[in-house]
């Protein structure tokens, strides 16, 4: 019997957000946040190792038979791509229990019931690897609107981000000491979908830190240039920045604006169809060639601005598309 897992979300007057996840373990007060500082967060997190199991989801999801012929199905190779994405989704209830709940809870609503034809196991793959695949495309997505508004554009919902149109997310009523309202969440998507629209709505300050090279909102409308990220020896790089002023001039910069764009256009190559299951071509990147090149190009940047590398070789490695 299926448990009744999800996240409830209360939205506070100051802009902080509450959150509760019933998992199958039990419920889970997580820590009051923010939405702004949620994207950020969600925008920064690193997927290597997930990234290469979810390419052997999708690897596996190509072999089930030759052409996708239903007569030739291959059980075993569809009994492996389960049991891969269920020692995933448990390994990231353990690690990260928000994301791992909305994962399972996501495939429990999105994969079919069996009904012992051959094309039941093609469309389960088909759902299994989307939403597996889900979170990694959120994070693309939600780095794309980021750089927008940190040049000023507005995110063009109408047609760059048409997938925010529309929505519906489900809200709850409850009484206890007076009506509250919570908003109920089962998948990564809705969440996070449900996270940006009221960031977009905000519409906070976004900048880039010309210490570290990442985003963030700035806690006043004056120009900052430096972000309150520890950066190394417990110090932040608003503390550091003054003794870094020799790394921080325009050469600095451009390794930083170079990153910036180099991840762009990384993100271009590995964009996929609106079938978020549908195989990469040739031309594009798997999950796991993006996240490598994504470390390999942060290490550089960090590396550079901590002076332990000349800037053309950090360019090399950051531009080694």
């Amino acid at each position: 019997m299926k448990k009744d897992c999800a996240l409830y979300v209360e939205v506070l007057p100051d802009g902080k957000i509450e959150r509760e996840l019933a998992t199958i373990n039990g419920k889970i007060c997580l820590e009051s946040t923010t939405v702004e500082q949620e994207i950020i967060t969600f925008s920064e997190l690193e997927f290597g190792p997930y990234a290469a199991i979810v390419d052997l989801l999708a690897y596996s999801a190509s072999n089930l038979s030759a052409e996708r012929c239903m007569e030739e199905v291959d059980v075993e190779e569809f009994q492996f791509l389960v049991d891969t994405a269920n020692d995933l989704v448990t390994s990231l209830e353990s690690e990260h229990p928000l994301h791992g709940t909305l994962t399972r809870t996501s495939l429990e609503d999105q994969v079919p019931e069996d009904n012992g034809t051959g094309l039941y196991i093609y469309r389960a793959a088909d759902r299994i690897l989307a939403v597996c695949s889900e979170a990694m495309i959120l994070q693309m997505r939600m780095n794309e609107i980021l750089s927008d508004m940190r040049k000023g554009l507005p995110p063009d919902i109408k047609k760059k981000h048409s997938y925010l149109q529309m929505l519906a997310f489900t809200q709850i009523f409850e009484f206890g000491e007076g009506w509250t309202s919570r908003y109920r969440f089962r998948s990564l998507k809705d969440y996070y979908y449900f996270l940006l629209v009221h960031f977009i709505e905000f519409n906070p300050t976004i900048s880039l830190c010309e210490c570290c090279g990442r985003y963030f909102i700035p806690k006043t409308k004056k120009r900052t240039l430096y972000c309150d990220r520890v950066l190394k020896d417990g110090k932040t790089c608003k503390e550091l920045a003054p003794f870094l002023k020799h790394k921080l001039q325009a050469q600095s910069k451009k390794v930083i604006e170079e990153f910036d764009r180099a991840k762009r256009r990384m993100y271009k190559r590995y964009e996929r169809t609106d079938n978020m299951g549908a195989n990469p071509a040739n031309k594009n990147l798997s999950y796991a060639d993006y996240y490598a090149w994504l470390d390999r190009a942060m290490q550089a940047r960090d590396s550079y601005l901590a002076g332990k590398m000349k800037e053309e070789d950090a360019l090399k490695l950051i531009c080694a598309e």
